[in-house]
């Protein structure tokens, strides 16, 4: 409690300190020079989109000569002296040399490398061994293969472009396969990071493999084009349809692996299900990465036509980044998770902690952060010293600003969320337990200070972010002050109830979980609103009572009850000798492990309250904690009946007695009116409460 509270108010404090910095951003950034600078940017967005139009017009009327191009590159090619048979035999020699001593080395290493127990987890020093030898064995094959194929091409210099073209490809690809299967380990289960099955794993392997070799060919074989010699037109089709290409793959392996990924998201690497957001995430990735990629493609191709070759280059780091901030938000919830594991409480498993406030945190940090790099990626290429002074003068401080804003308004937020939980779970009682008064109180107050407290963080964010980009915030509070009144002129009955509810809950006048009648309705207390009263009757309907309606209200959950219980008894029974008995058993049911301690005052007799024609009626009565009387009611009743039993004191029976003549026909007819009577009587019995 201590720790948040201190974090709260360095929150607060650095909240009451931001306005005076969205002031100073102000001074350099009007509304107008912000919201002008945007449209200036969107203007120019459009503009190149046009441009990129018209040069993939004029870029289709060249397509039928593609083929052509592509024809006179190989004819200059042979006219050179390059003969690509040759090559591939070569080729072939050469690399099939240093895959076999590649593999001989892997033998050897096989042989002296002790295998993982499979009982104790494989640690990071073993996979780092394992990441070592594998890249051993790629510089070998390099060395053995690549190597001297490069010095057997060394005097022609077209066949030694080539062979370094096509050669970076296959150690780049051989690259992303060890990395790949680090991370994934389609066939050692034992060294796998990521929580996947051997059949998910493998064909994520192949597939991501199949498509980085499609791509990184498809790269080197465009550079070696424009390289060569070839048309610019030429070399920017191959580009754009390799780039079509790769973006449908990519999209098809996403929905083939939609399944296997969102185990991997949703499930920890010891087996539990995350929390939270993950589930949902898991159910659309595969969604939300398709519209990255269609967005990405589409910009790609924009900047290609515009004549921006590095396009290809800044997807794939964009990719890479969207990447890294999804493996850091789930190895921060890994720890998160394994803190928890080893901080957890027995007793309130489900309690939140600060390892997922801080979880969270660095979460949101990873995602600006991220943020911050795809607009620093993608928005060089549109530069030109017009565009660079707008972002960087007219945009960038004010969304500086918002960022720094809502990334305090989340963290704030965060430790309301976890702090309210905490106190919470801490409250609500054990099964079992009863609830103190404190705990009732804090169920019945907290969530409203919490939703409070929540609604003002929004509404102070969204103003100080609105004043970052040069919006002037005053007239939206009178113009608020001015609507809210008028609401409160319109609709007093809303008033009345909000007002009312505030006082009763600062009365104390009833907390969540208690009985209580208020008039319209009688039941438990299961939800205090801001409005109104949630109650529980005890027969299962859910009556909602705003505050206003409520003049009284009669609490039976608080301090004590007494329970009055009537016996009808006959007036030869010596009442000082019974009440001696009811105290005897009042303080024998006193001393009873299991009721005794529901009893506030024990049972004793309040003696003769009333008398009819045919017995009197003795009254006994004991007080308890609320709530339990009913139980201790049960209780009594057998000990009284038991007590009744042993002492030979018989219960008053209900008579009805009728007087008659002589005659029988007016002794039938008494009869009858006696039997009615007493059988009317009867029913009236049963129908007492």
């Amino acid at each position: 409690m201590l720790r948040s509270a201190m974090a709260a108010s360095l929150l607060f404090v650095l909240f009451a300190a931001n306005p005076v910095l969205a002031e100073d951003v102000a001074e350099y950034v009007s509304a107008d020079a912000f919201f002008g600078n945007t449209i200036a940017i969107f203007d120019l967005l459009m503009a190149s989109s046009a441009t990129a139009a018209q040069n993939l017009t004029s870029l289709m009327v060249s397509a039928p000569d593609f083929m052509t191009e592509v024809s006179n590159f190989f004819d200059r090619l042979s006219q050179t002296g390059f003969s690509a048979g040759s090559m591939i035999l070569l080729a072939v020699f050469w690399l099939g040399l240093g895959a076999m001593a590649e593999q001989a080395y892997r033998l050897v290493l096989r042989k002296i490398r002790s295998d993982p127990d499979p009982e104790h987890p494989v640690i990071f020093g073993q996979r780092l061994g394992w990441f070592g030898g594998n890249l051993i064995g790629l510089c070998i094959f390099a060395l053995v293969g690549g190597w001297p194929l490069l010095m057997a091409t060394q005097t022609e210099l077209v066949s030694q472009t080539v062979v370094v073209t096509y050669l970076s490809a296959i150690l780049a690809v051989r690259g992303f396969a060890i990395t790949l299967r680090m991370l994934i380990s389609p066939f050692r289960p034992e060294m796998r990071i990521a929580h996947l099955n051997n059949e998910d794993a493998r064909q994520l392997y192949f597939h991501a493999l199949f498509i980085a070799s499609f791509a990184v060919v498809s790269f080197v074989t465009a550079s070696l084009f424009h390289s060569g010699g070839m048309a610019q037109a030429a070399v920017l089709l191959f580009v754009l349809m390799t780039r079509s290409l790769v973006a449908c793959l990519v999209v098809l392996a996403f929905f083939a692996n939609q399944k296997g990924v969102a185990r991997l998201i949703q499930t920890r690497p010891d087996g539990t299900y995350r929390t939270g957001g993950w589930p949902s995430f898991a159910r659309i990735w595969h969604l939300l990465a398709t519209i990255y990629v269609g967005m990405s493609w589409f910009v790609a191709c924009v900047l290609l036509l515009l004549g921006r070759t590095e396009a290809n280059e800044l997807a794939v780091l964009s990719f890479l980044a969207l990447m890294g901030l999804l493996a850091i938000s789930l190895l921060l919830d890994d720890w998160a998770s394994r803190v928890d594991m080893r901080n957890r409480d027995p007793d309130q498993p489900n309690l939140p902690s600060f390892a997922q406030f801080f979880a969270r945190l660095g979460r949101a940090a990873a995602m600006i952060a991220t943020i911050i790099l795809l607009i620093r990626i993608w928005s060089a290429p549109w530069g030109g010293a017009n565009i660079t002074s707008r972002v960087s003068q007219g945009v960038v401080p004010a969304l500086t600003q918002m960022v720094i804003t809502f990334f305090m308004a989340y963290v704030l937020w965060q430790l309301v969320l976890i702090g309210s939980e905490r106190v919470m779970s801490r409250a609500t009682p054990a099964d079992g337990a009863g609830n103190t008064a404190r705990q009732t109180r804090i169920t019945t107050l907290l969530p409203l200070v919490r939703n409070f407290m929540l609604v003002a963080i929004a509404i102070i964010a969204v103003m100080i972010g609105l004043s970052a980009i040069g919006v002037d915030v005053l007239p939206l509070f009178a113009g608020a002050g001015v609507i809210g009144l008028a609401i409160g002129l319109g609709s007093q009955t809303l008033v009345k109830d909000v007002v009312s509810g505030i006082f009763f809950l600062l009365d104390d006048a009833f907390r969540v979980g208690d009985y209580v009648d208020a008039g319209v309705a009688m039941g438990t207390i299961e939800r205090a609103g801001i409005r109104s009263l949630q109650i529980r009757h005890h027969l299962g309907a859910l009556h909602t009572v705003p505050f206003g309606e409520i003049k009284t209200i009669a609490n039976h959950s608080r301090d004590w009850v007494i329970f009055k219980m009537d016996f009808r008894l006959p007036f030869e029974t010596d009442t000082n000798a019974l009440r001696k008995k009811f105290k005897a058993l009042g303080q024998k049911l006193l001393l009873d492990e299991t009721f005794g301690g529901l009893f506030v005052e024990p049972l004793k007799s309040s003696g003769v309250v009333m008398m009819d024609d045919s017995a009197m009626v003795v009254r006994a009565s004991f007080k308890s904690r609320p709530g339990e009387q009913f139980q201790l009611r049960r209780v009594v009743y057998e000990a009284v009946r038991n007590m009744f039993r042993e002492e030979g004191i018989d219960v008053a029976v209900r008579e009805v007695r009728v007087r008659s003549t002589s005659s029988d026909a007016l002794s039938g007819a008494g009869a009858q009116i006696a039997s009615e009577a007493a059988l009317k009587q009867s029913k009236d019995t049963k129908d007492m409460p």
